[in-house]
């Protein structure tokens, strides 16, 4: 094999690697946001059994809850971009050509990367706000901030999946048709 050829190759390589470095990570978040979901249902379905055996509420059930479904729903996000697994309307591109479908998939790329960024930008303003102000949640005086963190972490991270998944896309147009999870 020449130089140039063996160079190429290795970037190649380098390239798969970072991609399905980004993959494995998506996957550990949406897993980690995931469990913290299930402890919001246990949260949840232990209050609602304190209150009928005992007739009393658990004290910061809702902060909690809060802040666990914020994990899970920011956390998974990335995980969908990796995945391709989020849902698909294809009234238009189901009688596109194969060549019309991957502008599509392209372009829908690109307005993932362009939404997670919008999110993340405007996320930081009023999480700036909240680190300003102190914001506390009303029971257990939860720094807000910590909220804002999930939602933060995971558009910065669903902006990387995103633009992950287009590069995929780009140098393996056949991945477009779904990638597998883990």
């Amino acid at each position: 094999m020449a130089p140039r050829s063996q160079t190429r190759a290795a970037r190649a390589d380098a390239l798969r690697a970072a991609l399905h470095a980004i993959e494995r990570t998506t996957a550990v978040f949406a897993f980690v946001g995931i469990g913290l979901l299930v402890i919001a249902v246990g949260l949840a379905l232990a209050d609602i059994v304190w209150r009928r055996l005992l007739g009393g509420a658990v004290v910061g059930v809702i902060d909690l809850t809060q802040l666990c479904v914020m994990a899970a729903a920011f956390w998974s996000i990335p995980y969908a971009f990796s995945t391709r697994a989020h849902v698909v309307v294809d009234l238009l591109s189901a009688n596109l050509g194969r060549r019309a479908r991957l502008w599509l998939d392209a372009l829908g790329g690109v307005l993932s990367l362009a939404l997670m960024a919008l999110v993340l930008y405007l996320g930081w303003q009023r999480a700036l706000e909240q680190w300003q102000f102190g914001d506390v949640s009303q029971d257990l005086g939860i720094p807000l901030i910590l909220y804002w963190a999930f939602l933060l972490s995971g558009a910065a991270l669903g902006g990387i999946a995103a633009a992950a998944a287009f590069v995929r896309d780009a140098i393996d147009p056949g991945a477009a048709a779904g990638a597998k999870g883990f």
